[in-house]
């Protein structure tokens, strides 16, 4: 089973595309956010008509309930989305795209917070009207001043680095250096592959971002 968290707005295409291309099943839950006031309450209910009208009759069995969140209380905004994301049922799949920004913008903060427990962020182009995946950044986790000290090495590189080579430019034993990758891996700060036994690092966009709160 899947819950399917969107922001739905006047325009259903942002809501409909991402479901149908990423695919939906039998028994899946569709939860539509929406402003607790609306500026046209009639174009509101309408387009979530559509929308339950349109998945209904791809399978019956689909759940579609509407959640509305306060425009003017950000702060109650962002943890009625968050209240949202901690009960969904089954896997949980969040589209970024469409509806008010007093509605996105609270979610987007939510997912942030949920990243780890949301299995996928899908986000519809207003441009190609392409569906897509990606991966919101982390940078909750504090590193040690060795690791950080390595994150700096790794991303002093053009592409990627290997593990001989960050023990020889930072002159510490290839143990440390291990040890340091492995706990920077778990905070997502960056990846690594193994080719010919050897081991390449390269550090992610929440990696990047964590330097930078750092360096401020």
């Amino acid at each position: 089973m899947q819950t399917f968290v969107s922001p739905i707005g006047f325009n259903t295409t942002s809501v409909t595309r991402s479901l149908l291309e990423y695919g939906i099943e039998d028994e899946d839950d569709v939860q539509l956010i929406r402003p607790a006031t609306e500026t046209d309450d009639d174009r509101a209910a309408e387009a979530v008509t559509d929308v339950k009208q349109l998945l209904q009759e791809i399978e019956p069995t689909i759940t579609v309930t509407v959640e509305t969140v306060p425009h003017d209380d950000f702060e109650a905004a962002v943890m009625t989305c968050s209240n949202l994301l901690r009960t969904a049922a089954g896997d949980t799949v969040v589209s970024l795209s469409g509806g008010a920004r007093d509605v996105l913008l609270p979610l987007t903060v939510a997912t942030m917070a949920h990243e780890a427990t949301v299995l996928t962020t899908l986000g519809y182009s207003d441009i190609d009207g392409q569906v897509r995946e990606f991966g919101l950044p982390t940078v909750s986790t504090t590193v040690s001043d060795g690791a950080l000290n390595t994150l700096r090495a790794v991303a002093n590189t053009d592409s990627s680095v290997t593990l001989p080579q960050l023990a020889s430019d930072l002159e510490a034993a290839k143990s440390t250096i291990t040890r340091h990758i492995s706990s920077l891996e778990d905070a997502e700060y960056v990846t690594a592959q193994t080719e010919d036994r050897i081991k390449h690092v390269s550090i992610t966009l929440s990696g990047q971002l964590y330097l930078a709160t750092v360096q401020a």
